[in-house]
């Protein structure tokens, strides 16, 4: 299992590894907000406020005449008010009076009316360029509305008064008709009632109850705070959004990640090696002095037996760096002058031996040809012996593998070391029975390459396989090159004899290894 981490840690690497997208992000939203606010003027609102005096509903003699009648409900009553203030022909009257390329619909864009709360008062809010332009816009609708509504409900009043004024010559006879005593007293009392609601010249269910004063200071939040905000949601969903790349890519991403899947400590991280496109690994030569001495601190922690032992060397997928990293262990071992046995139990695709530039042997088999038979020098890499195997069937490789723990007995009574190349644990289920054969097992980890579930896979199905895991090789691993000075005595594999040479005419050669490229499997 994983080493258990902080719940913020999923959330920090997420944002340290995808920094340059909350940054493009952030950056975008504070572009986007500087380009729709900083080009704006500042803009001030400011209200007059209307007062509403509702009728009864019980008041039929002021029915019709479009005044404001009690519903029964105080927030519908005030939100009809507020259709009837807010009108065209108003916005009309305001853009004459205002003149200057105002129109009506400018007018209506730049004016609200709505209720002050549940209160029967309605505020009428204008924005303009300027505290004493909202002002005067808001107190000359407030004031053109109430005008117009007041036009109307005297026209009305007149013409009700005049119909009932010519009716109620009749009810009372002057016409030589009969009298009708009880129909002139209702209409002489409709009559009083509509005279009454005229004497105030206009709608007496509207009155302008305060005028907008000029405001002081723009509305809306200001500029810098704007721009912080953008700042801030940039930032958020910058954050959301590597965490997004995060759950999507399957991809492990660098050494921290690896520490955090593994309880097993990571012994080595063999930094990039520029393998010119060559596919299928490197030989040992190829590894700068920087990466193979990542190799020698493998090999020194991998050395504490007194015995031979068996280490295979695996990993979650194909192109992980495994082989690379099988054939770079051996030249370690080899280099001190210990025999190495290299073994190349990736039977499915085995690279070693094209890798290597060594031919498998004709005519000898996996299942019952002798160790010695098997083996064969490596050119150019003394001391090691490479076992190199042709593709096999899977009944070859059945009873291969029914004679494999002899076989690394064998090998490991006639080396100081053996070797193992085995296949991906992820794809080949074979790589778990090799590994209980074996005495050490290292698993092999290429960060952006790696596929993670297949890697926690991987580790799940080798820990209930009780195969001995002592720790993970990260290879590709970004890692500085050393300043020019520091640790001269860096040297690559097989180069002690060139730089015995080196230290008789020149003294101590100063070594900057670089480092570029990666590993390849």
């Amino acid at each position: 299992m994983g080493v258990p981490e902080q719940a913020l840690g999923p959330y920090l690497r997420a944002v340290r590894r995808n920094w340059l997208l909350v940054v493009g992000i952030t950056l975008m939203a504070f572009a986007v907000a500087a380009a729709t606010t900083l080009p704006k003027a500042p803009t001030y609102e400011t209200s007059a406020t209307i007062l509403v005096s509702p009728v009864g509903g019980n008041e039929q003699n002021l029915i019709n005449l479009g005044l404001v009648v009690e519903t029964g409900e105080p927030v519908r009553t005030v939100q009809t008010a507020a259709a009837l203030v807010d009108s065209l022909p108003a916005a009309q009257a305001v853009a004459v009076r205002l003149g200057h390329g105002w129109t009506a619909a400018r007018v209506q864009s730049a004016v609200s009316v709505s209720p002050l709360g549940e209160s029967e008062v309605l505020n009428v809010t204008a924005q303009s360029d300027s505290g004493v332009g909202a002002a005067r816009l808001a107190n000359a609708f407030a004031q053109a509305a109430v005008a117009y509504r007041g036009t109307i409900v005297q026209r009305n009043i007149h013409a009700q008064l005049t119909e009932l004024n010519a009716r109620l010559k009749e009810a009372s006879g002057e016409g030589g008709g009969l009298a009708d005593v009880s129909l002139a007293q209702q209409l002489a009392t409709r009559i009083a009632a509509l005279r009454a609601a005229s004497v105030s010249g206009g709608d007496p269910t509207l009155s302008v109850a305060e005028l907008a004063t000029p405001a002081t200071s723009p509305s809306g939040a200001p500029h810098w705070l704007i721009l912080l905000l953008s700042v801030i949601a940039g930032l958020a969903i910058g954050s959301v959004a590597a965490l997004a790349v995060e759950f999507f890519n399957r991809r492990v991403r660098d050494m921290d990640e690896v520490e955090s899947m593994f309880a097993v400590p990571v012994l080595a991280a063999v930094p990039h090696v520029d393998g010119g496109g060559r596919r299928g690994g490197l030989r040992p030569s190829s590894f700068p002095p920087t990466a193979f001495e990542q190799l020698r601190m493998l090999r020194v922690q991998l050395s504490y037996r007194e015995q031979a032992s068996a280490i295979m060397v695996t990993s979650a997928g194909s192109g992980d760096g495994k082989t690379t990293l099988s054939t770079a262990l051996a030249a370690a071992f080899a280099e001190t002058g210990e025999e190495v046995i290299l073994m190349d139990l990736d039977l499915r695709k085995p690279d070693l031996a094209p890798l290597l530039g060594v031919k498998a042997r004709r005519g000898v088999s996996l299942v019952d040809g002798s160790l010695d038979e098997l083996l064969a020098p490596v050119p150019d890499l003394p001391g090691v012996r490479v076992m190199a195997t042709p593709p096999s069937s899977v009944a070859m490789l059945s009873m291969f593998l029914a004679r494999l723990p002899k076989l690394l007995e064998e090998a490991k009574e006639s080396a100081d070391h053996v070797v193992v190349d085995a296949a991906p644990v992820g794809i080949a289920s074979e790589s778990l029975q090799i590994a209980q054969a074996c005495d050490q097992v290292i698993v092999a980890v290429r960060p952006g390459h790696t596929d993670r579930r297949l890697l926690s896979n991987s580790r799940d199905m080798l820990a209930r396989s009780g195969a001995p895991v002592v720790g993970v090789v990260v290879v590709a691993e970004s890692v500085a090159a050393p300043e020019d000075g520091e640790y001269g005595y860096a040297y690559g594999y097989n180069a002690q004899e060139d730089q015995d040479e080196e230290d008789s005419s020149n003294g101590v050669a100063k070594r900057s290894a670089r480092t570029r490229g990666l590993v390849r499997e």
